[in-house]
């Protein structure tokens, strides 16, 4: 607790999830950003591709008329994206590179500091440390502080030990561990997961286009089966795709008779499409309605991929200038 009453809480009771809800957040609120760190910047696209990766955030500094690649995660400092920040700042030729983070380790700090000192002014290394607090009065109130920058390294916001597990890790990989187990022994052919966003989901590819697929999470207080539709080297494709499966919306429905809303979002700030239900649902649920959640998603993931796969392929041969109908993605 702070001196004014104030209370630090997770991020993610203002941003549930990293993607929907904080890449946007933050999006609009580069001034607040920028302050942090002393630019000025202005946006230029969500969900920037890169080859067949998506950096969240392109800017521009518009003093300088810079490239700005800007990565965040609602979780400590990794690796991973410590190697994504570095690709999307080679892969846009990016000036200025912003790491955004609940909390940094110690040696990824270190890092961004050795990596403004190798660069010069070449390029500039920020990390910046998003906070959250909830104010005397209930309300959140979120702050952004620069850990690391050309200038130097605020070591007093960084932690030389590891982090602490978050517990919930453990209790959806074996949610998942063991929906996938029963999904392969009652459908072989539907393939090994991924995870899509965080460790929230698994990500189910399509045989003809990896960047395709289907895809269960639980979202908020929502468990999902949703089609994720999405194209690496054409960002007007996947809304293409979109549109020309939505033809078909009323046929799909009733194919896979969810008995459910559905929801079909063509997310147009965002290079991906999803097409889904949801049901009300939590892993924090008594261990009776968890299981009728799991076997939900039984249900209806390998319905998905039955009905909207081969149609999905079907589009996409006929749309994609660069598709072989005779390959097959891994």
């Amino acid at each position: 607790m702070t001196e004014s009453g104030e209370i630090h809480v997770h991020v993610r009771e203002m941003w549930p999830n990293e993607a929907y809800d904080f890449t946007p957040w933050l999006a609009k609120h580069l001034s607040q950003l920028g302050d942090a760190v002393g630019l000025k910047l202005v946006e230029k696209e969500q969900e920037h591709q890169v080859g067949s990766f998506s950096l969240d955030i392109l800017a521009r500094e518009a003093n300088e008329d810079a490239q700005v690649a800007i990565e965040n995660q609602l979780e400590w400092t990794d690796h991973s994206h410590l190697g994504q920040l570095l690709t999307y700042t080679a892969g846009t030729d990016a000036r200025i590179a912003i790491w955004v983070a609940s909390e940094f380790q110690y040696e990824h700090a270190e890092a961004l500091h050795q990596l403004n000192q190798w660069a010069g002014k070449a390029i500039r290394f920020y990390g910046v440390k998003v906070e959250l607090v909830r104010s005397a009065t209930g309300d959140l109130v979120p702050s952004l502080r620069r850990v690391v920058s050309p200038d130097g390294w605020d070591k007093d916001l960084t932690l030389p030990t590891p982090p602490p597990v978050n517990p919930d890790i453990p209790r959806y990989r074996g949610f998942f561990d063991s929906l996938v187990a029963d999904l392969r022994q009652i459908h072989p052919g539907i393939g090994m997961p991924r995870q899509a966003f965080e460790y929230r989901d698994r990500f189910f590819p399509f045989g003809f286009n990896s960047d395709m697929g289907c895809v269960v999470s639980f979202e908020g207080e929502y468990a999902w089966v949703y089609l994720y539709i999405r194209t690496s080297d054409d960002a007007d494709l996947s809304k293409r795709l979109f549109d020309r499966l939505t033809d078909d919306r009323q046929r799909i429905e009733s194919s896979i008779d969810a008995h459910q809303e559905w929801f079909w979002q063509r997310h147009n700030r965002y290079s991906f499409s999803t097409v889904g239900v949801c049901r009300r649902a939590s892993l924090d649920d008594p261990t009776e309605r968890v299981a009728k959640t799991r076997a939900w998603m039984l249900t209806y993931l390998p319905k998905f991929k039955e009905v909207l796969e081969p149609r999905l392929e079907e589009l996409w041969t006929e749309l994609s200038p660069n598709s072989d109908p005779g390959h097959r993605s891994p």
